[in-house]
């Protein structure tokens, strides 16, 4: 799980940088604000425990980050709906589980799967497809400005 984890952010990192997807002042001090909201009382301390400390600000900095980069991907996607049995999606996965393990007769099945998939997304490629709608940018800010 953690190999997995620090593949998808190795990737999402690549993808931010190569797209040239940054996090921006007002994007890290929002994340200080709402840091300092969850210790009432101790706001200040809090803010400027982070104004002093950049490898704080770094770590916020992160998820929020990852976020603008899932977001732009999301903008990119095309969704195509496609219905499947949960036998095939289970065959799917074992399949996968197989060919990663390099058993041979496992990497049969998991070609007799992926030819199976591929005839279905051949067939959802003829379905219109469906695409989602595009994110407005401006709404989550001005939702967070008046929070």
């Amino acid at each position: 799980m953690a190999n997995r984890r620090v593949r998808l952010g190795l990737l999402l990192t690549e993808a931010g940088t190569t797209n040239n997807i940054q996090v921006s002042e007002e994007d890290t001090r929002m994340a200080v604000f709402e840091q300092a909201r969850r210790y009432p009382g101790q706001e200040q301390q809090v803010v400027e425990y982070y104004q002093k400390n950049p490898q704080a600000m770094q770590q916020l900095a992160g998820p929020i980050f990852e976020d603008k980069v899932i977001d732009y991907i999301l903008e990119l996607a095309t969704v195509t709906e496609v219905e499947t049995s949960a036998d095939d999606l289970y065959a799917a996965l074992e399949a996968s589980n197989a060919v990663t393990s390099g058993k041979p007769a496992a990497k049969k099945a998991a070609k007799k799967s992926a030819k199976k998939a591929a005839a279905k997304k051949e067939a959802a490629k003829k379905a219109p497809a469906k695409k989602a709608p595009a994110k407005k940018a401006g709404a989550k800010k001005a939702a967070a400005k008046k929070k």
